[in-house]
This record gives C-alpha cells, sequence and structure tokens, in this order.
C-alpha cells in the first residue's frame, strides 16, 4: 500500500512532535508523524513522573554502547521507544542552554545559530509547556547545604546556568510530564485533520530518487511525501536510518552491501556525550517518599577560569541505578544515595555504526568516553570535590560512609581505574549529523533535496546542561525552515 502526504515526519520524539504541530499550524498539507513506539496518551507509565518504574522493556530499544575504545559493549543505553520519546522517558531536568553554548556552535561552522538568533525559539518551547522547580526532599536539602559549606552560592538553575547549588528546573506540571508529545500534540483526537499520528510504525529505509528524498519504506506500507521528508529519530537513529538508506560513509555502507547514494563521511560520526561517574554513600536510614522523581538537586562548577560556562554539572540521586549489563558495579548492602558530576562539554567523540544492513539490527555505539585526555583530567577533579561533599557536616548527617569507590582510592592512578570502570552515560546523544558537516545551517541534508534534520544530531558540539530543552528549541527553529522551503 501507497500513502501519499506533503511532509513526511520520521520519529515522534522531543524533535517530531514539535515539528509536526508547527507544520500544521501553518501549513494546511497533509503530515503524517511516524513514531516506531506506542502512543504515550492515556499511560500513566508514559506521561506521571512519578511512575517512570513502571515502563517495562518495550518502552525502550534495548540498546548497548560500548564506553571506551575496544570495550565489550555492556552500558545500557536507554532510548525511548514512545510517542513523546526520551521526554517521557527521563527524570525531565529542563535546562535553558547558556547563551555561550550557541555562541560556540557559530564558530564551530553553524553559521546563524548563535544565542541572539536562538532566543525566540526558547521563547516559543517556554510559552507552549510548564516549568516547575523540583521539589526538595530533605536528602537533597542536605547536597545543597553540602554546597553552601563548601562554598557555592544557591541558585535558581531556572534563571542562570552559573556555578552554585540548587534545584534542577523541571519539565512537569506537579507529575505530569511536559514532552513535546504531551505539549504540542495532546489530545491526538483534537489535532488538526491534516496531521495524522501513526504510532508502532517504524520507518525501514528512506526513499531516494534522483537525488531527492521522495518518502519511506515503513512497516505499514510505502508513504510518499510531496513536500519534505523530516528527520526525528534522535542522535542514534537518524544517522542509522540514513546509513541503512545509502546515505553515509560509502566504504562502511559497501561493507555491507549497502548502495551508496551519497557518500556522507560525516554521518554516524562526531557524536558527543556527557560522561559521569558516581560516588555513592551508603545512608543512615531508607530514603523514602520523594514527590516526583528522584534527582532533585544539582550543583555546576567552574573548575577552568577561562571556561565560558560551567565544565561540571551534578545530578544528586536519591537511589542508585546500575548501568552495566554485565554485573552490579555500585552494589550497595544498604540504602544509598550518589552524586554524580559530568563533564558538561566533553570533547571525546564517538560514532555510530551499522551491525547490519537494516533499521531491525542494532546500532553499534561507540562512545569513546576519554580520547580527549581533557575529558577524564576534569572528571577527576570533579570526583575529588565529590568526595569533600560528602565529608561535610551536612552529608554526614545524611550519610554513614561512602561505598563507591571507597576511602582505598586515593592516588591519581586508583581514582582512574575507578573512573573508568564506572562512567556512565547521561543520555544525552548528539552531533551526529552536524550543522556544517552532514547539515546546511537551514538543516538540509546535503546533496539531497526535501530532507531535512531535526533533532540532537544537528548539534554542533555538546552544550553545557541536560539537551532535551536545546533539541526542542532546535526543532522550534527547524519548523521554520522547512516551511521556508
Amino acid at each position: 500500500m501507497t500513502t501519499v502526504c506533503d511532509y513526511l515526519i520520521i520519529g515522534g520524539g522531543s524533535a517530531g512532535a514539535v515539528v509536526a504541530r508547527r507544520l500544521a499550524d501553518k501549513t494546511p498539507g497533509r503530515i503524517i508523524l511516524l513514531e516506531a513506539g506506542r502512543s504515550d496518551e492515556g499511560d500513566p507509565a508514559a506521561t506521571d513522573l512519578r511512575q517512570l518504574d513502571a515502563q517495562t522493556s518495550d518502552y525502550d530499544w534495548g540498546f548497548r554502547a560500548a564506553p571506551l575504545a575496544g570495550a565489550p559493549a555492556l552500558l545500557k543505553y536507554a532510548r525511548a521507544k514512545l510517542l513523546g520519546g526520551c521526554a517521557n522517558h527521563n527524570d525531565c531536568a529542563f535546562i535553558r542552554p547558556p547563551d555561550s553554548d550557541f555562541d560556540a556552535w557559530e564558530q564551530q561552522g553553524a553559521s546563524g545559530w548563535n544565542a541572539a538568533a536562538m532566543a525566540p525559539y526558547w521563547q516559543r518551547v517556554a510559552d507552549s509547556i510548564t516549568i516547575e522547580t523540583a521539589p526538595c526532599h530533605p536528602a537533597s536539602r542536605s547536597f545543597i547545604e553540602a554546597g553552601l559549606e563548601l562554598g557555592l552560592p544557591e541558585v535558581d538553575f531556572g534563571r542562570a546556568v552559573t556555578q552554585g547549588v540548587g534545584l534542577f528546573p523541571l519539565n512537569a506540571k506537579g507529575a505530569l510530564r511536559q514532552s513535546s508529545s504531551i505539549a504540542y500534540l495532546h489530545p491526538l483526537a483534537a489535532l488538526p485533520r491534516h496531521l495524522e499520528v501513526w504510532t508502532q510504525c517504524m520507518a525501514l529505509r528512506l526513499i531516494l530518487e534522483h537525488g531527492r528524498a521522495v518518502g519511506a519504506v515503513t512497516t505499514r506500507g510505502q508513504i510518499l511525501a510531496r513536500r519534505a521528508v523530516v528527520l526525528a529519530c534522535g542522535a542514534i537513529q537518524t544517522p542509522q536510518l540514513m546509513m541503512v538508506s545509502g546515505l553515509g560513509p560509502g566504504a562502511e555502507l559497501r561493507g555491507q552491501g549497502i548502495e551508496v547514494i551519497a557518500d556522507l563521511a560525516h554521518v554516524g560520526r562526531h557524536l558527543r556525550d556527557h560522561v559521569a561517574a558516581p560516588v555513592v554513600w551508603e545512608t543512615h536510614e531508607e530514603i523514602r517518599g520523594w514527590d516526583i522523581c528522584p534527582f532533585e538537586a544539582a550543583m555546576m562548577l567552574q573548575l577552568e577560569p577561562e571556561a565560558p560556562a560551567p565544565d561540571i554539572l551534578f545530578h544528586f540521586g536519591l537511589r542508585v541505578r546500575e548501568k552495566y549489563a554485565d554485573r552490579a558495579r555500585l552494589a550497595t548492602q544498604g540504602p544509598a544515595v550518589k552524586a554524580s558530576p559530568n563533564v558538561t562539554r566533553a570533547r571525546s567523540e564517538g560514532e555510530i555504526r551499522l551491525s547490519g544492513p537494516a533499521m531491525t539490527d542494532p546500532p553499534v555505539i561507540n562512545l569513546n568516553y576519554f580520547s580527549d585526555r581533557s575529558d577524564l583530567d576534569l572528571l577527576l577533579r570533579a570526583m575529588r570535590f565529590t568526595r569533600r561533599i560528602g565529608q561535610t557536616r551536612a552529608m554526614q548527617r545524611l550519610c554513614s560512609r561512602e561505598i563507591h569507590p571507597g576511602p582505598a582510592v586515593e592516588s591519581d592512578a586508583d581514582w582512574t581505574d575507578y573512573v573508568r570502570s564506572v562512567c556512565e552515560t547521561v543520555y544525552h546523544p548528539c552531533a551526529t549529523a552536524a550543522i556544517g558537516k552532514v547539515v546546511t545551517p537551514d538543516l538540509r541534508v546535503m546533496g539531497i533535496d526535501g530532507l531535512f534534520i531535526a533533532d540532537a544530531s544537528v548539534f554542533a558540539s555538546l552544550i553545557t546542561v541536560n539537551i532535551n530543552a536545546a533539541v526542542m528549541m532546535t526543532a522550534e527553529r527547524a519548523a521554520d525552515f522547512i516551511l521556508a522551503a
């Protein structure tokens, strides 16, 4: 069966839902938004932030990633498989990036993506969703007071990205997530008639004819698009879909038996992510009763005086979760909390590669953490600071002892071994189809007519904060470019 529309948007996550709504508001043409996963509407596990643990394995793609060069793919790399994407699958930390991030993008080749140009798109997002400050559990307050003991100011991170300690802004209205699907699409029955949301429909391959994207082959048949095809599958699956369709590094595609339509060397390359490592403390008593999510408190440090913005961001967790698939690396005997610093603008680059020629073959995710030594050096400094947090009066009232890495770890060599053994993702992949490398500044895929990318793949580099807000800003801008085409 062949379906014809004007705009085909592949991926119904944080970016795709925004683009679909904005196109529907501005054009009468038929729009189809594809989502491989289930609908989130009417599903408390998807929409109620308190019920994240109720999501079963079929809400996730089940990817694995190699954190270090040559490492087995053991790190659990969660990616949402449902309408609303990772904003229905995360803890809803939602921070506007500092202006220096976007100004850096322009310096890196993303012409016209400076802070002044992006400001209106933040306003569009802020006008469309609710942003509230996280509740503050007494244990989270202990972490904040520990930061105050160490000389940091208490900061409202909803107003400024600066050194200090405070609470996360959340894209939530009480316990209701403010994902792009909820804010831009719900209720689905009230959408304009020309906007169709197809859930549980997976794109298998792009249809490319004479240098133009004209549609996609999907699990529900062939869909043709008269005006444009928009990729919004995220920084993992957007490059995967491009490569299985013949757009990507020629030698790799030929090695998988894929006909090369356009040899685009940078597709899937330059993967950036926030790399973190936790310090874990057992607590005197079990931590119970957080209101919405277990990650309420944050800390930002600027360790390098010349840095344009904080270079370390802490997530303080009221529980400890294993992210490795092979064995328990952060096991505890009793209740515990953790503080996980991450390198905000990590320079190390990984890649997305193919394990086979089809979208049903899992992508190869090589994170390649610490390939740039400066990331490790920063994280080691942050780890030593984290130990100091645990030694404050405020944290000692909460915690009985440090168990990971434990007091025996003192030397640089020991800290390095520990960090390399437990390093983990904050789930912020980006830059795998970057502006200036794979797409033009108006987000058109180079050398292919009618094909746009609207998600974190196009980031010129990693940003200082959690990326969901920037993804939605990018999607708002992408909609303008697509409408102008």
